[in-house]
């Protein structure tokens, strides 16, 4: 390892932390999307909130967002995309192509390691909408689908906003489009006149403002454990997205191997090092969702090497014998180190 600073830190699934002591507490929509939940809470100092109307209207961005950029909905404009013939343009929707935008962006600067054309290998290790597998695909069909993966195969025209397939890719969003719909969703609460609000959608959280008018958010990190919640470190944030990404939850075995649903584009197979989670804050989510899933595939070394070059504000978590170690990256230790909490045992 090549950072300066390496400690004992398990961590995260990102969890909103109460504080008992406080007279006014904020006010929390909860829900379904995505195939996860969401909460949305809003800071106590908006206590005449119409949470009915706020409600409506979270609803209505979440579901504009699914119809656009969902793998499972078959009238998803993603899935018309997916299926239309190859070197046909497609118009879409102006938030469809700027996730596609960033996509693309993002896969050049990773050198492939996230990489929005995974789709087909995504399915065909059980972890998309094809469903589960009970057995490692053959060697053959798994050089099939790996030679169909590339983001240049995907052709952007920013003009005519269109897309444009050239190769029989399948397009998969779900490294970044819940960071997106959590973006969405707090430009919406803005546009509201709720500034100060916590919007969490599975894990992937913006913070804006304040929790209460002397309070910041406060961000439970956890064990990466995969029978229990163990809230190891607390982080207060404001006005800032952080997003988690692991491998400790969502995964099968097959003959003694552990098959993560986290899989590397450049060779097809799900992950094998021992990088367990990490935790990435960026000006927006739709960023940080992107980035946790490039440096989950980069693993320990190559992932701190990547935030480190390019400024990222990342907490990795790899195994080390029976227990797990930490690392900061530079920006990390530089903003957030100092800050990070035990919490009390009540």
């Amino acid at each position: 390892m090549t950072a300066t600073n390496r400690f004992v830190l398990p961590f995260l699934l990102i969890l909103l932390l109460s504080a008992c002591s406080q007279p006014a507490e904020p006010q929390t929509i909860r829900g379904n999307i995505f195939g996860t939940f969401f909460e949305v809470s809003i800071g106590a100092q908006h206590s005449d909130a119409d949470l009915a109307e706020i409600e409506d209207g979270v609803l209505a961005v979440l579901d504009e967002v699914d119809r656009q950029m969902s793998t499972y909905r078959d009238d998803s404009v993603l899935n018309q995309v997916n299926q239309a013939a190859l070197d046909t343009a497609v118009n879409v929707e102006q938030e469809l192509f700027f996730v596609l935008q960033r996509s693309e962006e993002m896969a050049s600067t990773s050198g492939g390691a996230f990489d929005h054309t995974v789709g087909s290998l995504v399915n065909l290790w059980g972890f998309g909408p094809d469903g589960r597998i009970e057995s490692r695909p053959s060697e053959q069909e798994l050089q099939r689908r790996l030679d169909e993966v590339g983001y240049h195969f995907v052709i952007l025209d920013s003009e005519a906003q269109t897309v444009t397939r050239t190769s029989d890719v399948f397009i998969d969003l779900s490294g970044i489009a819940k960071g997106y719909g959590v973006d969405a969703v707090s430009d919406y609460l803005s546009t509201q006149g709720i500034d100060n609000h916590l919007v969490n959608i599975g894990g992937d959280i913006y913070a804006m403002g304040m929790r209460t008018e002397d309070m910041r958010w406060r961000i439970g990190i956890e064990a990466p454990a995969d029978d229990r919640q163990v809230i190891q470190h607390i982080l207060p944030i404001q006005n800032i997205a952080m997003v988690s990404s692991g491998d400790y939850r969502n995964y099968f075995e097959h003959e003694g191997v552990r098959y993560s649903h986290t899989i590397d584009p450049t060779t097809g197979e799900p992950i094998s090092h021992r990088l367990a989670a990490v935790t990435v804050l960026a000006d927006n989510a739709t960023d940080a969702d992107g980035w946790a899933t490039a440096i989950m595939v980069l693993g320990p070394e190559r992932g701190l090497a990547f935030a480190n070059q390019h400024n990222i504000p990342a907490l990795l978590v790899y195994r080390e014998g029976e227990g797990y170690e930490s690392l900061m990256s530079q920006r990390f230790e530089q903003d957030f180190a100092e800050q990070m909490r035990v919490p009390r045992v009540q």
